[in-house]
């Protein structure tokens, strides 16, 4: 069996969810193989969000879900609908919003609060008010089928957690939470009630490691997508378990190669007690290489996509494109700075950016501060990026760091050139500068706003993606990794 473990599977996701979505399409549908996929944070909703994967076909309907809460809880998200009332005897009530907030009295104190899903009229949340402070003593969360999921006990005075109780589906506690009362809720231990006594943990990640014990069989594949995950990984027991590892992004704070990020040291100090670790380029299993002499370990496997025909029958718009996420570290004030620097010259250029973020009132703002509202447009979601990509001039990647990102191989999949801030990593590993588009000095925004001027005069038909991006070698390279198991490992030649 093939398990892959990551932190959460979200309604909305972003570029780390999509390629391990990606991934697990082409292996099950296209490789035959079989896929379980397990999740490690709380989210009393998984069901929906499953329903929601099979119904718009993000996943084969072969690929099984698992999340560690309900797991251990045992919730199958199947049953009768509780239906909860908006009064509570003896109590008075005042709808703040219609069918929706609620505020109870009781002698003229405020002592409850209710909220609702208006879509459904479920309840979704109740808090018992500290009188003296106005703020919740407690509160207790009820999932879609109207069952109390978990309760939370505060700090008095203060909204800082003390406790966590978790029940599964019949409101019987199998979990505790305790914190040390802090803003920063500090996790001190979990507890777990199980038939054979309580067990305690404490830390999450010891809670997460028990929970893969429980959940994966010996002699199975362990694909890893998430750094929260390494440790619970690596140190937990079984037979025959190949152990892997992949980055989504780079594993430095700066150019210092040896100035690792936090979050990837424990990964990096323990690559012995790892089967693999897949890297998305060849400039980071290279770098990596500096931090450790497991060379047989390190493998490239890049995403991949299927050719577009968009390119070919799509017109050209005078427009620039962006998407992806709206956040500091993709610096697309950069953009709208450099556009700035060059109008007159790309007075026929408009500028679309699509994506969602906290940047969106900033960058809002700087492009009303620089009277460029009739020229650069932030356009929000959008379900078509191929089209975009298809349709537009070339697009644009000014981030501080990548792994390997999707938007390069998106965009030139579809004709159009990319400009990109020479960066750790992936540009340097797609774009052939000055053919399929254009590698610009880190943060140099006067060179890249040259690059807006200058990418114009690229020909469409040096626009192409490396076969080392395609499907089939996708598919050959992890079918070979996942294949080779505990057997003979790293004696077999690796194709990349």
């Amino acid at each position: 069996m093939h398990y892959v473990i990551t932190s959460t599977l979200p309604e909305q996701y972003g570029g780390r969810t999509k390629s391990l979505l990606d991934r697990t399409n082409k292996l099950v549908e296209k490789a035959g193989m079989d896929y379980t996929l397990i999740t490690t944070n709380y989210n009393p909703y998984y069901g929906e969000i499953y329903d929601q994967y099979y119904e718009q076909e993000k996943v084969p309907s072969t690929v099984k879900f698992i999340n560690i809460y309900d797991f251990i809880s045992g919730r199958t998200y199947k049953g009768s609908k509780i239906n909860h009332t908006v009064e509570e005897t003896d109590l008075i009530s005042h709808e703040v919003k219609k069918n929706k907030v609620y505020r109870y009295f009781e002698n003229g104190e405020y002592v409850l609060y209710k909220n609702f899903d208006t879509k459904d009229g479920s309840l979704k949340i109740v808090d018992h008010i500290d009188s003296y402070n106005r703020i919740r003593l407690c509160r207790k969360e009820f999932n879609a089928l109207g069952q109390c999921h978990r309760k939370t006990n505060y700090k008095q005075g203060t909204t800082n957690k003390l406790e966590e109780i978790f029940y599964d589906e019949f409101e019987n506690a199998y979990m505790n939470k305790t914190y040390d009362g802090s803003k920063e809720n500090k996790l001190i231990r979990l507890h777990l009630f199980t038939e054979n006594g309580i067990l305690e943990f404490k830390t999450e990640k010891d809670f997460f490691r028990y929970a893969f014990e429980l959940i994966i069989e010996d002699n199975s594949t362990i694909i890893n997508d998430a750094r929260l995950l390494d440790k619970p990984m690596i140190e937990m027991e079984g037979s025959n378990l190949t152990k892997i590892s992949i980055l989504h992004s780079s594993h430095l704070n700066s150019n210092d190669l040896h100035d690792v990020k936090s979050s990837y040291k424990y990964l990096i100090d323990h690559i012995e007690d790892i089967d693999y670790l897949v890297t998305l380029t060849h400039d980071q299993k290279k770098d990596l290489l500096q931090l450790s002499s497991h060379e047989e370990k390190v493998i490239v496997i890049p995403h991949s996509i299927e050719a577009s025909n968009l390119n070919n029958t799509t017109e050209k718009e005078n427009k620039f494109v962006y998407i992806g996420r709206l956040a500091e570290s993709k610096q697309i004030d950069h953009l709208i700075e450099a556009y700035h620097l060059r109008k007159s010259e790309l007075a026929s250029i408009s500028f679309e950016i699509y994506g969602v973020g906290p940047d969106k009132d900033r960058l809002q703002k700087m492009i009303e501060d620089y009277h460029l509202e009739e020229d650069i447009f932030l356009k929000g979601l959008t379900d078509a990026p191929e089209k975009i990509f298809a349709s537009a001039k070339a697009s644009f990647l000014p981030s501080q760091f990548e792994g390997l990102p999707l938007a390069i191989m998106e965009s030139l999949n579809n004709g159009c050139p990319v400009v990109a801030y020479d960066i750790r990593y992936g540009p340097n590993d797609m774009i052939n500068h000055g053919k399929n588009g254009l590698i610009v000095e880190k943060d140099n925004i006067s060179a890249l706003s040259t690059a807006m001027v200058h990418v114009l005069d690229l020909k469409p038909s040096s626009v192409y993606l490396d076969k080392e991006y395609r499907e089939e070698a996708f598919i050959k390279n992890w079918s070979k990794l996942l294949k080779v198991q505990g057997k003979s490992r790293f004696k077999i030649p690796f194709f990349q």
